[in-house]
């Protein structure tokens, strides 16, 4: 099981950054679906399932936070890491006391969200 893609939803209202991130994490053999909104996010979520959420905080009407919040209670074997560019001590707190899986500021290096996918991957 531990060979098996790691299963990643990736959601941010920056579609750069989806694109990019989504192709690269696709080049190291993730399976990746990645939407613009909180909200696309979570339907996704009901029609498959995934080992990791990787959700910006800061969009558009729901956040990641918010998004961390509904994942937990709907989808408690789904690890949820959250990116910002805004990271604020309120916010890490609050995270972490929500049960995040980890924390990724924005700018964040490639090797740092390896560490974090091999986490998850450890964790299932």
């Amino acid at each position: 099981m531990a060979d098996r893609p790691i299963r990643i939803l990736l959601v941010d209202d920056d579609r750069s950054l989806l694109d990019v991130l989504g192709s690269l994490l696709q080049l190291e053999g993730h399976e990746v679906v990645a939407v613009p909104s909180a909200h696309e996010g979570l339907l996704k979520m009901q029609e498959a399932q995934f080992d990791l959420v990787l959700a910006d905080n800061k969009m558009p009407r729901t956040t990641g936070i918010d998004m961390l919040k509904v994942v937990n209670e709907e989808h408690p074997g789904t690890k949820v890491v959250i990116m910002t560019a805004y990271a604020s001590v309120d916010n890490t707190v609050e995270a972490w006391r929500l049960g995040v899986f980890d924390y990724l500021p924005k700018p964040f290096k490639l090797a740092d969200l390896r560490q974090v996918i091999e986490k998850v991957r450890k964790a299932r």
